[in-house]
């Protein structure tokens, strides 16, 4: 019984390990030879975009409109704004901007999308360059 217990939480740890812990460096734009770079970590794909929160949010809506996904809510905080999407198939689509600090910048906006249970980077990165080209 032991060692069935043990099993469990070594394959759980390496489980969460590998889900939590791979990151991928994506690049945004290689035509245009920015830098920027976008980072696709356990599902979600997080990339910085150089305008308010407000102007991303109505970019966002009608880009997501023009793709067919169904709308279903958004949430609005004080420095952030979510929403929430369905696509067909079903799945959720999902979309977080926020306005956050770094140490290089007073501040920049991030994107947070995720498509699908598990994450869909190609999709994703489809659906950033849209956001970005309506900008």
């Amino acid at each position: 019984m032991k060692l069935k217990a043990f099993a469990i939480s070594i394959f759980s740890l390496l489980g969460l390990a590998i889900y939590s812990g791979c990151t991928t460096q994506v690049a945004i734009d290689p035509q245009t030879g920015l830098e920027q770079s976008a980072t696709y970590t356990a599902g979600y794909f997080y990339a910085p975009l150089d305008a308010s929160v407000a102007e991303i949010f109505r970019v966002a809506i009608r880009e997501m409109d023009d793709m067919g996904y169904f709308r279903t809510g958004e949430r609005h905080g004080k420095d952030s704004i979510k929403i929430y999407a369905r696509k067909v198939g079903d799945q959720l689509v999902s979309v977080r901007i926020k306005t956050v600090t770094i140490p290089e910048a007073e501040s920049q906006t991030e994107l947070r999308i995720r498509i699908g249970e598990l994450g869909n980077l190609a999709e994703s990165q489809v659906l950033y360059a849209r956001i970005r080209d309506g900008l």
